[in-house]
């Protein structure tokens, strides 16, 4: 082991120890002490001396201002009197009293000041003064009694002038003597103050020298003694210092000094070096017994928490951790403590933001509908949520590991674990579809998902070492039989539709051609019948053969008209005429008919009914067919038909035509299925009255063809009501003519908005055109896609927000591309509408689709449908720590928010403001406040100063408590103040979803007024 260090040597005039010249040692410092005390009595003497001459001299010098204070007011006094003497007026002697007060005033000073100075008593003049005093009142009396005349012959003695002649005199003559006096004191003190100065000066270097030399050598060995320490205080990684009783910190090091500027705010370089500014008063607080029990108890406080913040920045929390120790000269009770303190800031943060993500990830996880699990790099479980738990019955000691096989179907487990065993090998995401057994012990189909998790990933997300896997399981039982029941559904209505065309088609070659023979010759015979004797009888079964057969030749129309209108085929020919021309025409045409069976026809149309443009041969076929019913089933009663306009509920001019009937009205069941195709209210009907149960089916399909529909109020044995809606002109049955000046062009490939992109699938270009128009109009980015292929293309290349379909296509229809999306992993969840001529709603939800809507499609309608899947928006997050920006942008997009990110106030304006396509408007900004340096606070009345910008919804997020003065210039600028460091984040997350429910509402409520009061989570984070 190495000895004990060896003391510094000492200099050489000093001797470490004992020897002869031990007394010289001694007598160095007290020889120094002498020749200070020398000095320090030579610089007491001459300062006492110096001090009694300097009051001496300052007497005199204001001897000399006093004098010629008393010369000025006797002016003031001469100055009065005159302007009495001349105008006579008493205000005018004010002046001259006052004068008469300050010169006996100044003449006393001056007189103690004679004293003071060393100047003899002199009475000469303040005789003179009197003198001149003493002429100036009898001239004052002269004028009041005698008048002008008087005074002035007072004045025009002399006697005051020669007075005040004598006073100047006497005044220069005492200010010369006071002047010689200084001049004299200033110049003993002079010669007094170097031979002092001298002495002391000669006496004090003397003393420096002598204890300069002494203290030379006691610094040298205290300076290696102290060069370590030294070292070590000013190069360690913590702070330490020296803290009094009186909770004053000395000898601090720089990092201390640096600690108490970073976290509590205090100003480096002030007072000694190594002394710090007072520390807050919390910080004292929390200190102060920990001293007490150091000092008193003489053990070390260690690890004692403390939490601060700067004074100017008090949302930026600091933690530090000090430790309290006795010094080793120091006993109980004494001075101080040693300090040790670190800022465990960053790490205290970086623990809570692992907390609030934690948190939130088992918030989020634990409110999945999926199964949710974790494994390690290898595969084991490590984590489920409690979804899983719920739905297997199982507990974390019976799954952990590989303990998941168990609820796994035994003819699928090894292909599983074959297929994760593979993607875990490869690292890349893994997929697959197999049974799970629940907690009823019965197997449900689940589409189960898992990704890898990487440490320090790149900014693709790639690189990085595989840490572990994220993985769900959603439960698809549900849908894999609806596609199935869906798949049947469809080769069922498949079967049927062939069937149905096939017989339609041979139906218009097999009886078409034969009728119209049949026809023909029943026509041609009638005329040679005629010629014939006794041919009458024969001319009417002819005619009934003729009539027959037209009657059949028209129902096959029917057919085939029914058919045109499935396949998307039948047209309108629009056109103007006269209402009253088409309500006339009608009537004459079943008049006939309705009188056959003893009905009374009566027709009820108000005055002025004006103009139509539509298609008059479909809608006079309607009304005929309503008029055939109405007669068919009512005998010897009434049949009306009423004409009645008015308006729908968008403002469009519409007519109302109403066919009511006296006869055997229907049941609710009969109602039901009333425009049912080849169905009747019942086969007694059928039997009794005849028909195909076409015409109703029909006249329904050629309403909605018009832009109009139909409906029947009827009660059984007291007739029925039929009302045709259709538009007074079937022009405005597409979007208003504003509507078509807002969306005048479809929205290019690469520009986005907020509401999301709706995939618009038709083979008619003019339904792409209104639909296309309409949805841009309602905030939507559309694409379009001519037939059923290319609308499978764009939707696994776009990946829409929604798809409006068309039912009847070439080579491939709606139904198979509904089909084929929900069989595609990737798109099944995206809502298909499907957009149809005729009503087959019931298929359309069995095969998976969202909704379903009638051509031509009511634009109220659509919008009410497209709200359901608008989009949140663009989210922006203002945030300096780049941590804190991470977990605010996963918790937005778990709420369906494209998100972007800013460091400060200057990045979020450049965002905000960008130009062009490829910047989506940002609708929410979530900030924190105050931010460094106000930035959060700057950035929130930047944003309200500008008058494009002003729209925008802002959410404050307070990491701290939030100062009055901060939380009243956040009033009426934002929409909430949240506190940012809630676990779970409860609070944002509703506010998000109110946010989102309004913007689907089409009613975005924004940032409260200036006035408005602050909500409670305001006040909460205020607290």
């Amino acid at each position: 082991m190495p000895g004990p260090a060896a003391s510094p040597p000492p200099p050489a005039f000093l001797p470490a120890a004992g020897g002869a010249k031990r007394p010289l040692r001694l007598r160095v410092p007290l020889l120094a002490g002498l020749l200070v005390v020398l000095a320090i009595v030579a610089g007491g003497l001459g300062t006492v001396l110096n001090g009694r001459d300097g009051v001496a001299i300052d007497a005199g010098n204001e001897v000399v201002v006093g004098l010629e204070g008393v010369l000025s007011a006797m002016k003031d006094v001469e100055t009065g009197q005159r302007g009495f003497l001349i105008v006579g007026r008493e205000e005018y002697l004010d002046p001259y009293k006052a004068g008469l007060v300050a010169v006996e005033e100044r003449l006393v000073a001056v007189e103690r000041l004679r004293g003071v100075a060393g100047l003899p008593a002199d009475r000469d003049l303040r005789e003179l003064i009197e003198r001149r005093e003493a002429l100036a009142e009898r001239s004052v009396v002269a004028r009041r009694q005698g008048g002008v005349e008087q005074a002035q012959a007072v004045m025009e003695t002399g006697e005051g002038r020669a007075a005040m002649d004598a006073i100047r005199v006497e005044v220069a003559r005492q200010q010369a003597a006071a002047r010689a006096r200084v001049e004299a004191l200033n110049q003993a003190s002079s010669d007094r103050g170097i031979l002092l100065w001298g002495l002391s000066v000669g006496a004090a270097l003397l003393a420096c020298a002598l204890l300069g030399a002494y203290a030379l050598s006691r610094r040298r060995a205290e300076r290696r003694a102290n060069a370590l320490l030294d070292a070590v205080m000013a190069n360690a990684p913590v702070g330490l210092g020296f803290v009094g009783r009186d909770m004053g910190v000395t000898n601090a090091n720089r990092a201390l000094v640096e600690i108490g500027e970073r976290a509590m705010g205090l100003a480096a370089g002030a007072g000694a070096p190594g002394a710090m500014p007072a520390l807050p008063e919390a910080v004292r607080e929390r200190l102060a017994p920990r001293l007490r029990a150091v000092m008193e108890g003489g053990r070390a406080q260690a690890e004692v928490e403390v939490e601060t913040a700067p004074p100017d920045r008090p949302e930026e929390r600091h933690y530090l951790l000090a430790t309290l120790f006795p010094l080793a000269q120091s006993g109980p009770g004494q001075g101080g403590a040693g300090l040790i303190l670190m800022d465990v800031t960053r790490r205290r943060r970086a623990e809570d933001r692992l907390r609030r993500s934690e948190s939130r990830f088992r918030t989020l996880a634990n409110s999945l509908p999926q199964l949710a699990w974790q494994t390690n790099a290898a595969g084991e479980i490590e984590w489920y949520n409690r979804r899983w738990y719920e739905f297997t019955g199982t507990t974390f000691d019976t799954m952990k590991g590989s303990g998941w096989v168990a609820v796994h179907h035994p003819d699928h487990v090894e292909r599983v674990k074959a297929h994760f065993r593979a993607a875990i090998e490869a690292g890349e995401p893994w997929e697959d579809f197999f049974p799970l057994r629940g907690a009823d012990g019965h197997y449900r189909w689940f589409l189960s998902r898992a990704v890898p998790i990487r440490d320090e990933p790149d900014e693709n997300g790639e690189g990085g070492t595989i840490t572990g896997w994220f993985g769900t399981n959603t439960d698809a039982t549900d849908l894999r039989e609806a596609q199935e029941e869906a798949m049947l559904a469809r080769e069922a209505a498949e079967d049927a539709n062939r069937a149905k065309s096939q017989f339609i088609a041979n139906m218009s070659h097999e009886l078409r051609t034969p009728l119209s023979a049949v026809i023909g010759y029943s026509e041609m015979l009638e005329e040679e019948a005629g010629d014939l004797e006794g041919g009458e009888a024969l001319t009417k079964d002819l005619q009934k053969i003729g009539a027959n057969a037209r009657h059949l030749l028209s129902l096959i129309n029917d057919v085939l008209d029914l058919s045109k209108i499935e396949a998307g085929r039948m047209e309108t020919h629009a056109e103007n005429f006269p209402v009253e021309t088409l309500v006339s025409e009608t009537v004459s045409t079943v008049q006939a008919l309705v009188a056959g069976k003893g009905n009374t026809l009566e027709v009820r149309t108000p005055e002025g009914l004006g103009s139509m443009h539509s298609d008059q041969v479909k809608l006079r076929q309607c009304l005929i067919n309503l008029l055939s019913n109405a007669s068919k089933f009512t005998e010897k009663g009434r049949v009306t038909l009423s004409a009645e306009p008015g308006r729908d509920a968008m403002g469009r001019r519409e007519i109302a035509f109403r066919v009511a009937d006296t006869g055997i009205g229907m049941t609710p069941e009969q109602l039901s299925r009333l425009f049912t195709r080849f169905t009747q209210a019942d086969s007694s009907t059928t039997r009794r009255f005849g028909g195909t149960g076409l015409g109703l089916a029909i006249t329904k399909a050629f309403c909605t063809l018009l832009g109009g529909d139909i409906a029947v109020e009827s009660e059984e044995g007291r007739g029925t009501t039929f009302t045709i809606r259709v538009p007074m002109d079937l022009r405005e049955t597409g979007p208003d003519p504003e509507a078509e000046r807002e969306a005048t062009a479809l929205p290019g490939e690469e520009e986005r908005t907020q509401a999301g992109l709706v995939l618009v699938v038709d083979d008619d270009p003019a339904s792409r055109e209104l639909l296309s128009r309409f949805v841009v109009r309602d905030g939507f980015a559309v694409r379009c896609a001519q037939d059923g292929e290319e609308g499978l293309r764009l939707a696994k290349q776009l990946r829409p927000t929604a798809i409006l379909l068309d039912v009847m296509m070439p080579r491939m229809d709606g139904w198979s591309v509904l089909t084929a999306l929900k069989a595609d992993p990737d798109l099944a969840d995206t809502p298909v509408v499907m957009v149809s001529i005729v009503q087959e709603r019931a298929l359309a939800v069995s095969l998976g689709a969202a909704d379903y809507l009638i051509k031509p499609v009511q634009w109220h309608r659509l919008r009410s449908v497209l709200d359901r899947y608008r989009a949140p928006g663009a989210a922006l997050v203002v945030e300096a720590e780049g941590e804190a920006r991470a977990d605010l942008r996963r918790l937005l997009e778990s709420e369906g928010w494209s998100v972007e990110e800013a460091e400060g106030t200057e990045a979020a304006m450049a965002r905000l403001t960008a130009p062009g396509p490829l910047a989506p408007p940002v609708g929410l900004v979530l900030v924190a406040v105050p931010g460094p340096e106000g930035d959060g606070l700057r950035l929130v009345h930047g944003l309200r100063a500008r008058e494009d910008l002003r729209h925008l919804q802002v959410i404050a997020l307070t990491g701290g408590e939030v100062a009055p003065a901060e939380l009243e210039a956040l009033r009426g600028q934002v929409r909430r103040v949240l506190p940012a460091d809630d676990e779970p984040p409860e609070a944002l997350l509703s506010e998000l979803r109110r946010i989102a429910q309004a913007r689907a509402a089409g009613n975005p409520a924004g940032n409260p007024t200036p006035a408005a009061p602050l909500t409670t989570e305001t006040e909460a984070a205020a607290r």
